[in-house]
């Protein structure tokens, strides 16, 4: 059995990356983003979003990948692999802003995406930027510390080697 979560602010690639283990170890694959953003963000909803996880983490292998720091206390004691993505906050601010950008032009390109996700640069739009410039990383580190098992493994990707370096690896297992 193999558990892996794929964490970060938003715009390092999780969902990439997530897309690219999946397609090399065949596991099931549970986008947040696109769980989360077909729902009309209630409580009600945000109880919904946790039972969804906890369906799909009775799977024998899985890899689920987003941030929600909200639920990582569900994802993180489950989790054998903690992929941390991380990269500068103004890279990830301009990769963001990039992608929104493309998905005007093209809905396909937001990987892990539901499709009726809208978004538009209006006052929430400008209010996320906010949110990836503020991306609290002791938080998400203590987050780690305090629900990781004792066996997990914690990797940190901050460039594209590192990030290649764990595909060829995954690929070889």
């Amino acid at each position: 059995m193999m558990h892996i979560i794929v964490v970060g602010n938003s715009g390092t690639g999780k969902s990439i990356l997530s897309e690219k283990i999946a397609r090399i170890t065949d596991y099931p694959l549970m986008h947040l983003d696109s769980v989360w953003h077909t729902t009309d963000y209630s409580d009600d909803a945000k109880l919904w979003f946790k039972q969804q996880q906890l369906l799909f983490m009775k799977q024998d292998n899985w890899i689920i990948d987003g941030n929600y720091s909200g639920t990582m206390d569900l994802r993180i004691p489950q989790a054998d692999v903690i992929i941390w993505l991380k990269l500068n906050r103004y890279r990830s601010l301009v990769r963001v802003v990039k992608r929104s950008l493309m998905w005007r032009i093209d809905k396909g390109t937001r990987v892990g995406m539901a499709d009726q996700f809208s978004e538009h640069l209006d006052r929430d739009y400008f209010d996320f930027l906010k949110v990836v410039l503020s991306y609290d990383e002791g938080r998400i580190h203590g987050l780690i510390e305090q629900y990781k098992k004792p066996d997990s493994q914690v990797i940190i990707i901050n460039n594209n080697r590192v990030k290649k370096r764990l595909l060829k690896t995954i690929a070889n297992l």
